[in-house]
């Protein structure tokens, strides 16, 4: 709420203007309070207005969509090829051959009224002209991932409203192949330790991890790749699968190489839309042919399976994860891949969210675009695995309420993939609301693709960034980086171009505010975040 009392503390922490000049905003949570409201009753369009595919290539998607159901979908302008179920609002079929753009229109109708939005399809060499979304297997079930929790996730981001917002993709993480006998001999006292509980021989993971033509086989908790993906397609979702350039993965299960060719030719196959590639025991490769052949670069060891993946009918994204190491985002865009990872898990340092976010809005900012994403690693923002005991019960991750609002935010106005990883077959409400956001959500897919500048920065006191949108509007974000105390923030207009006195609409808790004449002074709980949109 706005208060005039509240400005005069603003006094204590304002950086560049006259304290009186900003005016005052209550936004101060408790524990595990609920910001998001629920969903509307009435229809609205959700997600990109723009979506990146290579010429000729099948295609899905859904248009994400809140409201009472059922809902009616129509699209006007929807190239050749393509066609709409128009009940669940699913756009399948096979790109235009020739590149282009094709503008359409979406509109969805309930009893409740009825929207429309626009929505650009560029056929061109661009995938991923907005951050990827969804959400993957490894911080929630670990070892435990397999075919049901797969199709469980897909029910649940329909039932729960994640598809509705945007979220796309799901993706398995390592753990659905298979490791031979003598693989598992060879580290069994350290694997059986990490992976106590988890049954090897009844989940069928031992054993031949290629058939006789060379293609990988997956263990017995995946029986059917190809009719697990069709069900998440059933449902307008992509499917997402993981592999290493090396011969094993990090949990020693059967990595690519030598096999990048049959490997990507299977995950056509399978139809799956995303391939996570986590260096693991490639880098051992990557030391010794970087010793052994003249010439040989970083670069070389990721080419193959990017060039493989390009040639199938079906657009798969490239998720890079060498975890930083030899600066990627300086030549994995050359080599068409979307995204790479630029530092290590966040699981093991989850704490380590905002150092990473802010890495992302300075050095790194330069190689973010529409096309092209640095990623810091999922949010794991709810109950996760321990990796070294992986067969014990998730437990909630050690950040409190205010901590994963500060996440979330930062993910969306950085441009980060907006992947999220907990234990999802026991998502609370509060997360679901929490990732749940459509505003939120909406600016990680802003089609601008500007990732928020650090206006000013102090790591113990407060942080203000500020991130540019398409409409010409700006996102603010002011953060509290005091974990014991609460602070005011002020911010005015006038270093920030945001006009003398702009309207103001909280995101998280999709509220307008009106207008604010001179600036804003925003009091927050520890570890507190405000997040804003200035329109002129």
């Amino acid at each position: 709420m706005k208060t005039g009392i509240l400005g005069v503390l603003a006094c204590a922490v304002l950086v560049s203007s006259p304290c009186a000049a900003a005016e005052s905003y209550d936004a101060r949570i408790t524990e595990k309070q609920i910001l998001t409201p629920a969903p509307p009753a009435a229809p609205r369009i959700n997600g990109p207005v723009v979506c990146g595919a290579r010429p000729g290539k099948q295609f899905i998607y859904r248009i994400p969509t809140q409201g009472e159901r059922p809902i009616r979908f129509e699209v006007q302008g929807l190239p050749d090829g393509l066609k709409l179920d128009a009940n669940q609002g699913i756009i399948t079929g096979v790109t235009p051959e020739g590149r282009g753009d094709h503008v359409m229109n979406f509109t969805a109708k309930n009893g409740r009224g009825e929207t429309n939005r626009p929505f650009k399809l560029v056929v061109g060499d661009k995938l991923a002209l907005t951050p990827p979304t969804g959400w993957n297997s490894w911080g929630g079930q670990m070892i435990n991932v397999s075919e049901a929790v797969m199709r469980k996730a897909a029910d649940l981001f329909v039932e729960r409203g994640l598809a509705d917002v945007g979220f796309q993709y799901l993706g398995i993480d390592d753990c659905w192949m298979r490791l031979t006998q003598e693989m598992y001999d060879h580290r069994r006292e350290a694997v059986v330790k990490k992976h106590a509980s988890y049954d090897y021989r009844a989940t069928g993971t031992i054993g031949p991890i290629r058939d006789e033509q060379g293609n990988i086989l997956p263990n017995g908790k995946f029986p059917d790749m190809k009719a697990m993906t069709d069900y998440i397609h059933s449902k307008g979702l992509k499917a997402g699968i993981y592999s290493s350039p090396g011969v094993k993965t990090c949990q020693d299960w059967a990595g690519s190489y030598g096999h990048e060719c049959a490997d990507a030719d299977q995950y056509a196959k399978w139809s799956f839309d995303l391939l996570k590639y986590d260096q693991c025991s490639g880098g051992a490769f990557l030391k010794r042919l970087k010793r052994n052949v003249p010439g040989f670069q970083s670069r070389d060891l990721w080419a193959p399976m990017a060039i493989y993946l390009r040639s199938q009918d079906r657009d798969i994204l490239f998720n890079l994860c060498q975890y930083g190491q030899d600066a990627p985002w300086t030549w994995a865009p050359e080599l068409g891949i979307q995204s790479w990872r630029t530092g290590g898990d966040l699981n093991h340092n989850v704490n380590h969210y905002f150092n990473n976010a802010l890495r992302i809005a300075t050095e790194l900012r330069a190689y973010n675009q529409p096309g092209q994403w640095n990623d810091p690693d999922f949010m794991y923002i709810h109950r996760i695995r321990d990796v070294s005991k992986m067969g014990e019960p998730s437990v909630e991750i050690k950040l409190d309420t205010n901590q994963r609002y500060q996440y979330v935010t930062l993910w969306a106005i950085i441009c980060a993939p907006f992947f999220f990883s907990c234990d999802i077959e026991n998502i609370d409400e509060f997360t679901v609301r929490l990732l749940g956001n459509a505003d939120v959500v909406n600016l990680n897919q802003d089609e601008l693709g500007h990732t928020a500048e650090v206006v000013r920065n102090d790591d113990k006191k407060e942080t203000v960034m500020l991130k540019k949108l398409a409409d010409g509007s700006k996102a603010l974000a002011v953060f509290n980086r005091d974990a014991q105390n609460e602070a005011m923030i002020s911010v005015n207009w006038e270093d920030i171009g945001g006009g003398s006195e702009p309207e103001v609409f909280d995101v998280w808790r999709q509220k307008s505010l009106g207008p604010f004449k001179g600036g804003i002074s925003v009091q927050l709980s520890p570890n507190g975040v405000g997040l804003f949109i200035i329109k002129k």
